[in-house]
């Protein structure tokens, strides 16, 4: 791989995924879809499903997503920022306020309409007044990064460069947008 060895442009990165990201699976059980995990099967169990209450299709939702799209984000950011990149990771966990009832988290290319800054002309009449900040905020982002190499500035919320030791990530919740410890750490470091 051209990053492990160093060869890529040394340009900085903004890397990230969605809450609910691609999550599709032909197991038909838990035992099933817990044995992905292999000697690990047990520890994985007690990350997604502690309380043995979670449905299959809820697992198979956050199991796939962390395994095909979280992880392999966060892992990025961790290799650009070895090789010296600056790295900027982000999830995105928002859901417009009309889809609240329905949907329970960002599914894939959920994004795309705020990175744009384009929810107003999406949504409609669905867009609330909150959807459209997080959009101004999250192009916002983007379009400083597009500039400078660095999305901060613009009086939004600090986003730190990447680092491999303390694994924060910018977050685009339904509160807003925060950054911290990732609370999927546990999930994506197993």
């Amino acid at each position: 791989m051209a990053i492990r060895a160093g060869r890529q442009a040394m340009v900085p990165v903004i890397v990230g995924a969605n809450d609910a990201d691609l999550g599709a699976s032909t197991a038909k059980t838990k035992d099933e879809l817990f044995a992905l995990f292999g000697p690990l099967a047990s520890q994985a169990r007690a990350l997604y499903d502690p309380k043995r209450d979670a449905s299959l299709k809820e697992l198979i939702q956050a199991i796939i997503a962390d395994r095909t799209m979280v992880e392999p984000s966060r892992n990025l950011a961790e290799l650009t920022t070895k090789s010296g990149q600056p790295a900027y990771f982000y999830r995105f966990s928002y859901v417009p306020e009309a889809q609240r009832e329905k949907v329970s988290g960002a599914a894939h290319g959920s994004e795309i309409v705020f990175a744009f800054d384009a929810v107003a002309p999406v949504l409609k009449e669905k867009a609330g007044a909150v959807d459209v900040g997080i959009g101004h905020t999250m192009s916002g982002y983007w379009a400083a990064f597009v500039k400078t190499g660095d999305p901060n500035g613009g009086g939004r919320p600090e986003w730190p460069r990447y680092d491999s030791t303390a694994r924060s990530v910018l977050n685009f919740t339904n509160s807003g947008v925060t950054f911290g410890p990732d609370p999927l750490k546990a999930r994506l470091d197993l």
